[in-house]
């Protein structure tokens, strides 16, 4: 489960950033956003914190295993960086890495792009009151086919449905706030 979960983390951050600083990602500024992520009947409660047009982005989710254990997992991208961290009792333990999907970005869907993810466009759908563009792909991970269903606002995923095999897991957006500012603790996380 926690594979699992930590996966979806990944990719749903991992896409789109990148190294050129006049890129953007997103379509707004700076985001907040509550989400709930249920993946086999298991819930986790997240926030996702956006910075700098996409340059900064960080996925906080809880873990909570009752009678034993709650800490945060989350995975934080800067530009073509990325780093999986666990944050256990105040420390914050983190594992960098390239970003493999720095290519990506629902914001600005190009014709390579396209082409590399399967990519369709499904139209359009409301989600929050937002206009949200419904989009799906196909990611490749370690030569396992993964299914993507995203409802995108100014490229930024609302609403997403993950599906690899048998399993599947549903992002969705509860609470969320644009071109607002970015706790400073989420912004140091993980020093540059």
């Amino acid at each position: 489960m926690k594979k699992i979960i930590l996966f979806s983390l990944l990719l749903s951050i991992a896409f789109g950033a990148t190294a050129q600083d006049s890129f953007k990602k997103y379509g707004m500024k700076s985001c907040i956003a509550k989400k709930i992520t249920t993946t086999g009947g298991h819930v986790t409660e997240g926030t996702v914190y956006i910075d700098n047009y996409g340059a900064f982005e960080c996925d906080i989710q809880t873990i909570d295993v009752p009678g034993f254990i709650t800490y945060d997992m989350g995975v934080l991208t800067r530009k073509d960086r990325i780093w999986t961290f666990n944050i256990n009792e105040g420390k914050v333990q983190s594992k960098e890495s390239p970003n493999p999907l720095s290519d990506f970005n629902l914001l600005e869907i190009t014709d390579e792009m396209a082409q590399k993810y399967e990519m369709k466009d499904l139209g359009e759908e409301e989600i929050l009151g937002k206009k949200c563009r419904k989009i799906s792909y196909v990611v490749m991970q370690n030569r396992k086919r993964v299914d993507w269903t995203v409802w995108a606002y100014k490229g930024f995923p609302l609403k997403t449905i993950v599906k690899q095999r048998r399993q599947e897991s549903v992002i969705e957006v509860t609470e969320f706030k644009e071109n607002v500012p970015i706790p400073k603790d989420i912004l140091n996380l993980i020093p540059e």
